[in-house]
């Protein structure tokens, strides 16, 4: 547009009135941003003309901001803080998500397609929403002002707005193969940049360990999710391609490197799953066998000492049932667990609403954290603590609706990377189910619930995809 002018010809009424609406719009955004941001605020137009570009494509903004959201460890690591509040209640993290949802909404409306979601979705998803009103409404009774119960819930409207946006990109099957191998890669990067910090010694420690790759659940779930991939592939036979498999070691070495023993067992478990079902005709005989393996997994998780970060070989050591011991942060995680049950036995129905703070009423405190009261170490008590019972059973119904989507891709799609990624999703969804039985990640923390919302939509997009063209059912580990 712009361009006429410079070959010569001067511009007319309505070309100077659309120039000085956008030298006011990018003035506008220059003044907000320097008032907000300093000297680095003169950017701000660049960058609110990278939004709008980005908005008119779905996809290019969904691989941003999930980008982002995956490199990124917060404001620990010196580089971006997702939770900063951009205008009053807006943090960063609200803004990108609220982006996300807008453009695919816009491409929807532009494109005519109706909005689309997986029968395996829409009960759990109905019910949290209904969970997350009675959160609100107990916790305004509760004392809570409107306000800061809605602000409290925005992790659960990420959980019920990103997986429906992603799962209504309009995608081809070169598109998801290519977003595929990126995240893979993005994982692999992911533990480069860990493993980086650990040779450099610049690395998290906790508790007197040496450097540690992730603490944060986030990137330990992302390199979970690959190196599950990886195992699938290469036991089903698909063949991954070259690169992939001269990389699994960082994957493998990173996780390790995280000294997060919870996810060494959610990785054992998956792995073992991933194993099973590849190499099984059928999966309905594993039933039995899956389910008390889970339940090993969640006993043995329950057994061993949790926050003594210390180097690898004793970490590996403690899991053994017979060496473990009992330290403060175990008996508060008895004791919070104690008070927990008994306000949810107070509030049965309810839950105590959201960000209203359990009491120490039924068992005295080893320990006190900053606002420890508001968490709870195992995610299906923060929901019904939060959101009362309509809460337990959306998490519960949540995670049953993620595995059936992701065995649906894994025995439906025509595509072999989706088929790699659906059952790593499923025995990464039996890791979770795990690992938040001694923490609340789901809904909980901000960058993990941005992830696994964007990985719930991307099945749910492939598994309606595999059932407008369904192939027929695996009945061996090569596919055929």
């Amino acid at each position: 547009m712009f361009a006429w002018g410079l070959r010569g010809r001067a511009l007319d009424g309505r070309e100077l009135r659309i120039t000085g609406i956008f030298a006011a719009v990018a003035a506008l955004a220059a003044a907000a941003g320097v008032h907000k941001l300093g000297t680095a605020g003169l950017f701000a137009p660049v960058a609110l003309g990278i939004v709008i570009v980005l908005l008119g494509n779905p996809l290019a903004i969904t691989v941003f901001v999930v980008g982002l959201v995956a490199l990124f460890e917060g404001p620990d690591f010196g580089l971006f803080n997702f939770t900063a509040d951009l205008y009053k209640h807006a943090t960063v993290m609200n803004v990108l998500v609220a982006l996300v949802v807008l453009s695919v909404g816009l491409d929807l409306m532009r494109t005519r397609r109706p909005l689309r979601l997986p029968g395996p979705l829409a009960f759990p998803l109905l019910i949290l929403a209904l969970a997350v009103v009675d959160g609100v409404a107990t916790g305004h009774a509760a004392g809570l002002s409107l306000s800061k119960a809605v602000h409290s819930v925005n992790l659960l409207v990420y959980l019920l707005f990103l997986p429906l946006a992603v799962a209504n990109l309009d995608l081809d099957s070169r598109q998801i193969s290519l977003l595929l191998k990126g995240a893979y890669a993005l994982a692999v990067l992911k533990a480069v940049l860990g493993l980086i910090e650990v040779g450099s010694g610049h690395g998290a420690t906790i508790e007197g360990s040496g450097a540690l790759t992730y603490f944060e659940p986030a990137a330990n779930w992302l390199i979970m999710i690959a190196i599950l991939a990886m195992v699938v592939a290469v036991v089903a036979r698909i063949r991954p391609p070259l690169w992939m498999l001269l990389t699994s070691p960082l994957l493998i070495a990173s996780l390790l490197l995280s000294y997060r023993r919870s996810f060494w067992i959610a990785a054992v478990l998956g792995l073992l799953l991933a194993v099973l079902l590849a190499l099984s005709p059928t999966g309905r005989r594993l039933l039995v066998p899956a389910g008390l393996l889970i339940a090993l997994a969640i006993w043995l998780l329950g057994s061993i000492h949790f926050q003594s970060q210390s180097p690898l070989v004793r970490r590996a050591t403690s899991l053994a049932p017979t060496s473990l011991t009992a330290n403060v942060e175990d008996r508060y995680r008895l004791d919070e667990r104690a008070n927990v049950l008994g306000s949810i036995g107070e509030h049965p129905i309810t839950g105590l609403g959201i960000a209203v703070p359990w009491r120490a009423a039924f068992r005295g405190l080893s320990t006190e954290h900053a606002e420890g009261r508001e968490y709870v170490h195992f995610a299906a008590l923060w929901y019904w603590l939060k959101l009362g019972i309509l809460g337990l059973i959306a998490y519960v119904t949540l995670l049953i609706g993620v595995a059936l989507l992701a065995w649906r891709v894994w025995r439906r799609s025509r595509e072999p990377a989706a088929r790699v990624f659906g059952l790593a999703s499923l025995c990464g969804i039996a890791g979770l189910a795990v690992i938040e039985t001694t923490a609340s990640f789901t809904g909980v923390d901000v960058r993990f619930t941005v992830l696994f919302g964007a990985q719930v939509g991307l099945l749910a997009l492939l598994a309606m995809r595999a059932e407008a063209d369904p192939a027929d059912e695996v009945i061996g580990p090569d596919g055929a």
